[in-house]
């Protein structure tokens, strides 16, 4: 079966058999396209070989972020993965005599990242930070920092809440995570307070929990889904606020999930717990939390044990 033909099924498969998000359905092409290019488009399945997948990582190397910089390992294991995926799919269905194993494709080791999230002073740094703007924003604003620390959300999960999701009474609610898994979230006191006061000031009737202050008019415009905030409006918001709060680090919306799932640890909660709350499948996900616990352990151990 030629390339394009098995890529236009597979899409199809994340699409309507995976329910997979338009997010990862843009990745997964974004990535394909590209191996397309390398390897060739009127190539068949049986001509992805090793030569063919060095030729892929080629082009992947030579990609460029846009500081010109040459792309992250983790990023480049973006690319790497839809294409592991799309050769697994490939065998299972047979559609070809002679399908490349997906486990011959490694992904790159990566480097350890920062997952200890803010520090409570910034956190409380910027939470507090205000601007001389237009007073909804500055609410909205200060909702959305609380919500995404108290929950523990993904920055997808959050956009698309709408305001019947969320029952303030209750402090709870539940979420489509990844995988299509639903899952329940809670609120605190001080964030049902804050998101309220901004659902207060708002004086339209639209579905979208968080929304845009710019008006557009368009066919969709009674129900709001125009000016749902969209991602990208979020996580410049989130970084241009730390940066303003005098916050040196980078701040965005995964590290405060980051900061989430560490002050629930070092605060005592049990690892399988914290896996519920952030919706993760596997628990080894979560255990990247633990080393920062540990430290804390190894505090208090000198703490107590110093005069012995």
């Amino acid at each position: 079966m030629k390339l394009t033909d098995a890529i236009d099924r597979y899409l199809k498969h994340l699409r309507n058999v995976k329910n997979a998000s338009p997010y990862t359905l843009r990745n997964y092409k974004r990535s394909l396209d590209l191996f397309l290019e390398s390897i060739g488009k009127t190539k068949s399945i049986s001509h992805v070989d090793m030569d063919a997948i060095d030729a892929f990582r080629d082009s992947i190397f030579e990609l460029r972020n846009k500081k010109g910089e040459t792309l992250s390992r983790r990023t480049q294991n973006i690319y790497l993965i839809p294409v592991r995926s799309f050769l697994k799919f490939c065998s299972i269905r047979e559609l070809d005599k002679n399908v490349l194993s997906s486990d011959k494709i490694e992904l790159l080791k990566l480097d350890p990242h920062d997952v200890s999230g803010l520090s409570w002073e910034e956190l409380n740094r910027l939470r507090d930070w205000n601007e001389n703007k237009n007073p909804l924003i500055n609410t909205r604003d200060r909702a959305i920092v609380e919500m995404l620390f108290v929950t523990g959300l993904r920055i997808s999960e959050l956009c698309r809440l709408n305001r019947e999701n969320v029952n303030l009474n209750t402090r709870e609610f539940t979420v489509l995570g990844k995988g299509k898994k639903i899952r329940t979230v809670y609120l605190t006191p001080r964030s049902v307070g804050t998101l309220q006061h901004y659902l207060d000031e708002r004086t339209d009737n639209y579905q979208p929990l968080f929304v845009s202050a710019r008006s557009r008019k368009d066919e969709l415009e009674t129900k709001g889904e125009s000016r749902r905030l969209t991602r990208t409006a979020i996580e410049v918001m989130i970084r241009n606020r730390g940066r303003k709060a005098g916050i040196t680090k980078p701040v965005t919306p995964h590290v405060l999930r980051h900061t989430f799932a560490t002050t629930l640890l070092r605060n005592g909660a049990d690892l399988r717990s914290v896996q519920e709350l952030l919706g993760h499948a596997n628990i080894s996900t979560t255990q990247i939390y633990t080393h920062f616990v540990n430290a804390d352990l190894k505090r208090t151990h000198e703490k107590f044990l110093e005069k012995e």
